[in-house]
């Protein structure tokens, strides 16, 4: 009988390198029961900081009176001797015992990836969310012993689980885990698994028929009264919804522009309900006259809302206004790009080979359950992490010909991608994402189906979306995960992975041959990648240029860059001898003696298909660039360069190619004016003379919001200012009792200043969280708002996106107005292409942004708080006038920071 200990360790933080060990908890159990326990503080010999001791439960004083690591060593390595150890994401903790030198090498069972094979449907794999799932009580998480016995019951719920399974499929689930994890695999019972039939291979559920669009010609206009109608289901079927004015004068306009066709370009602020002010003219329109809407935005958490609240709220008002019979005669679809779906023939062919791939053979056990309960194969649904990416690529449907050639898979409806263009041609409404909405551009209409009416909700956001599709990067972590993906070497923390090791599934020397001559060749491209990237990263910078140099003739004349072209020459050569010798690998699968030969051959090229992209980027970027296209280069801080492009005005081609082909377009965003102008907005994105309105928010700003200026901090460039500003950000969030977020526009001075303000607020018990630093901005947010005592430090992402309801967020901190960043060559040559580029570019751009930093506070008409901003620029300089008018009608106030902290008191005192 297997004896197993279940370990649990709680930390100081999250880095193994620099983190210490606070507790350790284990439990050693066999299937007949708990056989003993072990439990002990640690002292870190260093302080807590206050986050650890709120997630924990342990003080600096319970840690201080505890033995060190060394006095316990001896007692946990004899309890853990033997076993085969188990914990919930356990490598963390593997990681801790390896640094502190308690631990070598120990067979270890990853009970998170175990519920994923399992529960391949569970939206979250914690350790509680799991348990829960599992029927089992969860109390005290994140002490020691308390997870470590609970990881305990799961593992063994688990392992009953296992036991159900239909006998095939735990022997299929067993020889793939085998490859990647041999403890797990022998725990299934796998190590006598053999190669299955091609008849036992699991399928997805049959895909059930749509109907499909028939459009109404002549077409049917909306009238007003259908839309009221409309929207008095809304107030029958929605607890407390509200008549806005806002929200039925968008609706009215977006309802002419559906009848009269047109641009309408509209601004809503927040609370406005611009989804629904869309949603319902164009879901009448679209299931009057039969023809296909297509909404598209920005992030992922607009397009959940659109699906998971907005649409069954529709659906219910549509039929209770008798627009519709039932809720599901409107019909809506979610479109993704092709990587986003499983092709289930290369998934079929890799397993029936008999993968050697680590990486892919753990993908695909993750993929075996949950084939037999999927619709969609949406990547989305598997909750797979970024180390995952370069496995699935081989896996999915992105390059995938099956369409065109009517696979067996196809004609079967087993093809998930097939599946997702049926469901759209179904759809009146068909939700995608800006940049499966630029694919399309790119690839001639082929990514979705054929349109005439399209929203583009979050269009503030369209602009740089294209500059990054229609733009590129040559960098050399691109560059080694493409040849990672042909063949990654064996390290300490990877088995030897990559698609060559298709070769190896097979037996024969003209297979071991080609995998020999493909390692060779990408050993040598990784030796030809340094050289390059390093005389890239050595190029002399100009005045002011900093780490990025615009790649003007003049620079590309110079010696440096003539170095980094023979650099490039010869790293280009390398390339394509691994394509070539790819190929041949390639065509030698084609021909391997298994069904689906083919396809593994398809997967191998889609692998390889990775080396031939990096190679075009390159010679583009190598190469001079036309005027309209801008090119630099980028120096990280150890001296490794990188070669970027990007287009230098992207609004003539959407104007061209996406907007004037439609009857209809409609472009919305909270933040399109800039002081109640949006014609900046409306020439960025390349619409020729829409409609314009604007519309205000309902909420009541100056009730809701203190616009505070704090008047006694040295300008942003004075070499005093980043000191100041800490004092300012820790004396303010001192004041709001944390509920605060300070927004940045420079990396470097957030980390800055998150090493002088933590010493500031951690005695007080406000723990800081910095972008970066502490964490992912999702996770970051969260924190936020489940212990509002935090202060947020933030750039990029948390200047928008952010909704944090209520007092958990009740102050945001301004630290400069957001102008572009001097040595940006994408600003600073979209900027030249006007006749006073400062104030016709930078500042309303600089606007646009600062209202989304503004818009953070305010999220529903119950919020109250402060928006304190802290560049002196905003009332001494004569534009700073321009931003304020900007902003909705609020209370202000200006004065020192310690004023602006006893105003902060008060105003949220009174909330």
């Amino acid at each position: 009988m297997t004896t197993y200990v279940a370990l649990d360790l709680e930390t100081t933080g999250l880095e193994p390198e620099r983190d210490r060990i606070i507790e350790v908890g284990a439990v050693r159990f066999t299937s007949g029961g708990v056989e003993a326990e072990f439990s002990t503080l640690v002292n870190p010999g260093r302080r807590l900081t206050p986050f650890i001791e709120r997630l924990t439960g342990i003080s600096n004083a319970l840690v201080a009176s505890a033995p060190p690591l060394d006095q316990v060593r001896d007692d946990l390595v004899r309890f853990l001797d033997g076993a085969v150890i188990v914990g919930h994401n356990i490598a963390f903790d593997l990681e801790f015992l390896r640094r502190s030198g308690l631990l070598r090498h120990a067979d270890a069972i990853d009970t998170a990836e175990f519920a994923r094979l399992l529960l391949p449907d569970l939206k979250n794999f914690s350790l509680g969310e799991v348990a829960a799932a599992l029927g089992l009580p969860v109390t005290d998480q994140h002490r020691a012993l308390a997870d470590a016995r609970l990881a305990a019951r799961v593992f063994l719920e688990l392992s009953n689980l296992a036991e159900r399974l239909d006998p095939d499929r735990r022997a299929q689930l067993a020889r793939l885990v085998l490859t990647d994890a041999p403890a797990l695999g022998r725990t299934l019972g796998g190590a006598e698994a053999s190669p299955p039939t091609r008849g036992v291979l699991p399928v997805p559920p049959p895909f059930r028929s749509v109907p499909v669009l028939n459009p109404r010609n002549p077409p049917q206009p909306i009238r007003r009264q259908d839309l009221e109608a409309a929207f008095d289901g809304l107030a029958r079927v929605v607890e407390g919804f509200e008549h806005r004015d806002e929200q039925l004068a968008m609706a009215e306009a977006v309802r002419e522009t559906f009848v009269e066709g047109g641009h309408l370009l509209v601004e809503a602020g927040t609370g406005v309900g611009k989804s629904l002010a869309y949603l319902v003219p164009a879901a009448l329109d679209a299931i009057r006259n039969g023809r296909r809407v297509v909404v598209s935005t920005n992030t992922i958490a607009l397009q959940e809302q659109l699906i998971q609240k907005d649409i069954p709220v529709l659906r219910q008002a549509l039929a209770a206004a008798g627009a519709i019979d039932a809720p599901e005669d409107f019909r809506v679809a979610l479109l993704k790009g092709r990587g986003n779906y499983l092709c289930y023939a290369r998934w079929a062919a890799s397993y029936v080979a008999g993968t050697r791939d680590p990486d892919v053979a753990r993908l695909s056990a993750s993929i075996l359950l949950w084939l037999e309960q999927t619709e969609t194969g949406d990547r989305s649904e598997l909750r797979l992490g970024p180390e995952e990416s370069a496995a699935w690529a081989r896996l999915s449907a992105s390059e995938a010909d099956c369409l065109s050639r009517q696979h067996r898979h196809v004609r079967e409806g087993n093809c998930f991608l097939w599946r997702a263009r049926k469901l759209a041609e179904s759809a009146h409404l068909v939700i995608v994402n800006h940049a499966l909405l630029l694919a399309d551009l790119a690839s001639e209409g082929s990514a979705i189906p054929q349109f005439d009416h399209l929203i583009v909700d979050e269009a503030h956001n369209l602009e740089d979306v294209a500059t990054q599709q229609f733009g590129g990067a040559l960098t050399l972590r691109k560059l080694t995960e493409s040849l990672d993906a042909i063949h990654r070497p064996s390290t300490r923390d990877h088995r030897e992975g990559g698609a060559l090791m298709l070769l190896r599934s097979f037996d024969g020397e003209p297979y071991a041959a080609s995998a020999r001559a493909l390692t060779g060749l990408v050993a040598a491209a990784r030796e030809a990648a340094q050289p390059f990237f390093r005389a890239v990263g050595a190029l002399p910078a100009r005045d002011g240029d900093g780490d990025r140099l615009l790649l003007t003739p003049l620079v590309r004349r110079e010696p440096a860059w003539e170095e980094a072209e023979e650099r490039w020459h010869a790293l280009h050569a390398q390339l394509e001898r691994i394509e070539r010798a790819g190929e041949e690998a390639a065509k030698l699968l084609g021909t391997a003696p298994v069904e689906l030969s083919d396809e593994l051959a398809a997967e191998f090229r889609a692998a390889l298909r990775k080396i031939g992209d990096v190679r075009a980027l390159g010679e583009v970027l190598v190469n001079p660039a036309g005027p309209e296209t801008i090119t630099w280069a980028a120096r990280e801080p150890e001296g490794i360069g990188s070669l970027h492009m990007a287009p230098l005005d992207v609004g003539p081609l959407l104007r061209e190619q996406l907007f004037e082909p439609r009857r209809v377009v409609v472009a919305t965003s909270a933040t399109l004016s800039a002081n109640h102008d949006m014609s900046f907005a409306a020439g960025r994105l390349g619409l020729d003379s829409p409609r314009m309105l604007e519309l205000g928010s309902p909420f009541d700003y100056e009730r809701a919001a203190l616009l505070a200026a704090v008047d006694d901090l040295p300008e942003p460039n004075h070499p005093d200012f980043p000191g100041r500003l800490a004092r300012a950000i820790g004396t303010l969030a001192l004041a709001s009792r944390g509920r605060a977020i300070a927004l940045f526009t420079s990396n470097a001075l957030l980390r800055h200043v998150s090493g002088l303000v933590r010493p500031m607020l951690e005695p007080s018990g406000i723990v800081v969280l910095a972008q970066g630093i502490d964490g992912t901005p999702r996770w970051i947010t969260e924190q936020l708002r489940e212990n509002p005592e935090t202060l947020v430090l933030g750039s990029a992402s948390f200047w928008e996106g952010v909704d944090i309801r209520g007092e958990a967020l009740s102050l945001v901190m301004i630290t400069r107005l957001p102008f572009d960043v001097p040595t940006d060559p994408v600003g600073r040559a979209r900027a030249e292409q006007y006749d006073d580029p400062f104030n016709q570019y930078q500042v309303p751009a600089a606007i646009l942004r600062f209202r989304q930093g503004f818009g953070r506070l305010i999220r529903d008409k119950r919020d109250r708080g402060v928006v304190a901003v802290l560049d002196r620029r905003l009332w001494e300089k004569r534009y700073g006038r321009q931003f304020i008018d900007s902003l909705p009608p609020c209370t202000r106030f200006r004065g020192s920071t310690d004023e602006v902290a006893a105003a902060i008191e008060d105003w949220l005192s009174r909330g």
